[in-house]
C-alpha cells in the first residue's frame, strides 16, 4: 500500500552549498532506500522565514513530491529530528493507495512540459523582435 506525500523541510541557511546539497540527497536516499519513489524535487532555495526559528530568520526550503509506504514517513521524520542541519519540516498526504505507474507517469508528463515551456521562453528570449 503507497500513499501520495508531499513533504517540505527548511535547511539551515548558514551551511555551505556542498552541506546542504548533503541534506537533500540524504532524504532522498532515505526515501529510496526505504522503496519509496521521488515524484519531483522543488528546490525553492533561500528565503526568509514568517519568525525566526533558532534565531534564523532565513531558511532554505525543499519541496519533495513522493509516493511511499506509511512507514517510510515514520523514518523520514525521525531521520529529519536528528539531523541538526533541517529547523523545520512538514509532510502532508495528499491520497491513499495510489497506484505507483501512473504517478510516475504523471510527474514524468509534469516535468516535460515544464521543460517544454521553460525551452519556448528561452526561444523567444533569442529571438530578434522586431521594432
Amino acid at each position: 500500500m503507497f500513499h501520495e506525500y508531499e513533504i517540505v523541510f527548511i535547511i539551515r541557511p548558514d551551511i555551505d552549498d556542498a552541506a546542504t546539497k548533503e541534506a537533500i540527497e540524504r532524504a532522498e536516499a532515505t526515501i529510496t532506500d526505504a522503496g519509496g519513489q521521488l515524484l519531483e524535487r522543488d528546490d525553492w532555495g533561500k528565503r526568509k522565514l514568517a519568525y525566526p526559528i533558532n534565531k534564523h530568520t532565513k531558511g532554505h526550503y525543499v519541496l519533495l513530491s513522493i509516493v511511499a509506504p506509511p512507514t517510510l514517513i515514520l523514518e523520514l521524520e525521525r531521520k529529519f529530528r536528528i539531523d541538526d542541519r533541517v529547523i523545520r519540516f512538514l509532510s502532508v498526504k495528499l491520497d491513499d493507495n495510489v497506484d505507483v505507474q501512473a504517478q510516475l507517469d504523471k510527474a514524468a508528463e509534469r516535468k516535460a512540459a515544464a521543460a517544454a515551456k521553460a525551452e519556448e521562453a528561452q526561444a523567444a528570449e533569442k529571438a530578434p523582435s522586431a521594432e
